[in-house]
């Protein structure tokens, strides 16, 4: 995204940081979930979109937060096999996997993230998991379920 689309991104970072300097990762994800609400558009009123443009699209809004003591790494390494995004803020780790919504999306995704979270000891992880059909239910948009995987809490979230 251009700088301008991201400073029209009206957020303070500070809104998501704990008291203790820690990033507060549910508010986040709760504000996210509502700004994808309402400019999701930017992206899903074109006929094609590719999983890119959502990763794109969620890895500007959090630049403008994360960035302010943080570090997005987009397609981290974990193992070559390449986690969508690692977000390392005040020496904590966050795992994505971003899905396009297919029959498949749930199992893959969360296989995948089981790997990179054993990759990089983490107990946990986030799958957002977006949908190609147009919304019919805006309350159901959003909804976020966890999931105990092979151990691993795993954050499920639908858009």
């Amino acid at each position: 995204m251009t700088a301008v689309t991201q400073i029209s991104i009206n957020q303070n970072p500070a809104w998501y940081i704990h008291e203790n300097g820690k990033l507060n990762i549910d508010k986040l994800l709760d504000e996210y979930i509502r700004f994808y609400k309402q400019h999701s558009e930017m992206i899903t009123a074109r006929k094609t979109y590719t999983e890119a443009a959502h990763h794109l699209f969620f890895m500007a809004w959090l630049q403008r937060i994360v960035n302010s003591g943080g570090i997005i790494e987009r397609e981290y390494a974990a193992g070559l096999k390449r986690l969508d995004l690692c977000v390392r803020f005040s020496g904590e780790y966050f795992a994505f996997e971003l899905k396009l919504s297919s029959k498949t999306a749930l199992d893959e995704g969360k296989k995948q993230l089981v790997e990179y979270l054993n990759r990089l000891e983490l107990n946990s992880g986030y799958l957002i998991i977006f949908s190609r059909k147009k919304v019919e239910d805006w309350e159901t948009l959003g909804k976020r379920e966890m999931a105990a995987f092979e151990g691993k809490q795993i954050e499920v979230i639908y858009l």
